[in-house]
């Protein structure tokens, strides 16, 4: 395996930045009051942190689309559904992405 072929296996392993954020996005959900009536307040401010750690050092054109696209690929919020369970869903979405 030369230099090239290990860098494009890396490439097409290596889960997407939108993929990244979302699976951060659930994993924070489920450990902070995961029983908790999930709010589009409380979904906004916390895929925003998790962006800002994650896309930190990346091209400002590189975040922005990231942040966008994982913010598209998420659900609506089902009235009184909890975090743990939104959680789940936008874990299956990650998958996806």
């Amino acid at each position: 395996m030369d230099a090239l072929d290990i860098e494009l296996q890396h490439l097409l392993t290596t889960p997407t930045l939108a993929n990244q954020m979302l699976t951060a996005l659930a994993s924070s959900l489920q450990s902070e009051d995961p029983f908790e009536a999930l709010t589009l307040d409380t979904l906004n401010a916390t895929l925003d942190a998790i962006a800002y750690v994650l896309t930190d050092g990346v091209p400002a054109v590189v975040a922005m689309e990231a942040t966008e696209r994982a913010a598209r690929a998420l659900p609506t919020i089902h009235p009184g559904e909890t975090a743990d369970t939104y959680a789940l869903r936008v874990l299956t979405i990650a998958k996806g992405l």
